[in-house]
């Protein structure tokens, strides 16, 4: 197969997060960077730098961009690359550096962890085929009424999802969990808590939403939870989707309270979804936009977003990105 990025054209543009979980060990990135003079890298110490970063970048005719992060700089990379690239994206290869790389899982270099930047010269010395491109779309998020500059990720969520992530930073990764056992020690806490719970109380009274899939009419009333992603795999095999169709979003809405919780979980995790879940509220697919309206902030990528005075969001998956898996 005839190389897509060999190594004449190959540079290497690498954002270093300083502030992430493993970037410490680097990878190897400084002493190749030392001596090859196409390995160019820069640090983000705040998201405000990250334009000036892509913009040297570009300049330079970089090919491949390595964000040495979590997936927090995933999202800035990539909501910050079309004003730069426009259209002539470059391709991107994320080191698992966060604290739950769950892009980075999806996009193949979780794997490798500390030998992916190694793994990726060597295949930049090959010349990188199609076989090491994994394509996916990205969730573009804009705010209605502009409250916020419009963002570019792979996964967000929203009511209890955003419980969970909270839980997650305060009593799992402040304890020095990450990565899988971190996902699992998570969702045992927070199922715990939601199946053992009062009924219409707490988590499971959930938060009032209106969701709409493609221009269909929204519908309204409290959720539980909803998650949306681009991505085609989680950690640890978790797939909460089903009823996959042509579009490129993958999503979950579970209505409140939501009725025989464990038994819906259980059928989730196995992947066996049952047909009496979708009468009880349990609703999966996929769509290619969305419109969602919340009066209480949600997460991409392991962040908090306010949603803004009218709480209107408009997602959309138009933009492509190329991950190099080596």
């Amino acid at each position: 197969m005839k190389p897509l990025l060999s190594s004449p054209v190959a540079r290497i543009g690498v954002i270093r997060n300083p502030y992430s979980t493993l970037s410490r060990a680097h990878y190897g990135v400084s002493r190749a960077a030392a001596a090859d003079p196409d390995i160019f890298v820069e640090q983000s110490r705040n998201t405000s730098d990250i334009t000036q970063i892509l913009q040297h970048f570009r300049d330079k005719e970089i090919g491949i961009i390595v964000i040495d992060g979590g997936d927090g700089t995933v999202r800035e990379v990539l909501s910050q690359c079309p004003g730069v690239f426009a259209e002539d994206l470059p391709a991107f290869c994320v080191l698992p550096s966060g604290k739950t790389n769950v892009c980075a899982h999806d996009t193949g270099t979780a794997r490798y962890r500390r030998d992916a930047f190694r793994r990726l010269l060597a295949r930049r010395k090959e010349g990188i085929g199609l076989e090491s491109l994994r394509r996916r779309p990205v969730l573009g998020i804009e705010w209605e009424d502009g409250f916020h500059a419009p963002l570019h990720g792979m996964l967000a969520g929203f009511a209890g999802y955003r419980e969970a992530t909270n839980l997650a930073q305060s009593h799992v990764h402040s304890k020095g969990l990450n990565h899988r056992a971190a996902v699992a020690m998570t969702l045992a806490g927070f199922f715990y808590s939601a199946i053992f719970g009062n009924d219409g109380e707490g988590i499971r009274a959930g938060e009032e939403m209106a969701i709409s899939m493609d221009g269909a009419a929204a519908t309204t009333g409290p959720r539980f939870g909803a998650i949306l992603t681009t991505l085609h795999s989680f950690v640890l095999g978790i797939w909460p989707f089903w009823n996959a169709g042509s579009g490129a979003i993958n999503w979950l809405d579970i209505q409140a309270p939501p009725p025989r919780l464990l038994a819906a979980f259980v059928a989730v995790m196995r992947k066996k979804p049952q047909a009496w879940m979708t009468d009880a509220g349990y609703h999966s697919g996929t769509a290619d936009t969305m419109t969602i309206e919340t009066r209480k902030p949600f997460i991409l990528d392991g962040e908090t977003f306010d949603p803004g005075p009218s709480g209107r969001l408009r997602i959309d998956s138009s933009m492509r990105v190329d991950f190099i898996a080596p």
